[in-house]
């Protein structure tokens, strides 16, 4: 049965995401600390029998708006409900108006049917595209 809660960095959760469950890369998991380690950010974490099987971090924009800044979901989890439970949770914990996030090109099915409207941002660096995607919360 999974279970999804809030951590802090310095829980077992986030050491083993930190670690190497998600992400192989220096530049990715650089990016993901800066993320985690803002004192405005919340991180909430999936887990099933102790194994984090996804994880998200979000900002609180506005008092109206969260920016959902990270989303990662291991990749023998995927669609298993994982990262929409994520999103629940926070959406849950945090109480806004509104969820904003920049979704890359491989993610904007999920996005658009857990309800998100999105909107073609452009090529990122690497010359993918980006998506900006908002969802009302109902």
């Amino acid at each position: 049965m999974s279970e999804v809660k809030k951590i802090l960095t310095d829980s077992p959760e986030f050491l083993e995401i930190e670690k190497e469950l998600f992400f192989k890369g220096e530049e990715t998991l650089s990016l993901i600390e800066h993320f985690c380690r803002s004192e405005s950010s919340s991180i909430y974490a999936s887990t099933e029998d102790g194994i984090v099987t996804g994880f998200c971090v979000t900002d609180p924009s506005t008092g109206d708006v969260m920016h959902l800044l990270f989303i990662g979901v291991h990749r023998d989890y995927r669609k298993s409900g994982v990262a929409s439970a994520l999103i629940n949770a926070a959406i849950a914990d945090q109480k806004p108006k509104a969820v904003v996030a920049e979704v890359p090109q491989n993610s904007l099915d999920f996005f658009t049917k857990f309800g998100f409207y999105a909107v073609d941002f452009g090529e990122d660096l690497s010359g993918k595209n980006v998506y900006y995607a908002t969802y009302r919360v109902r």
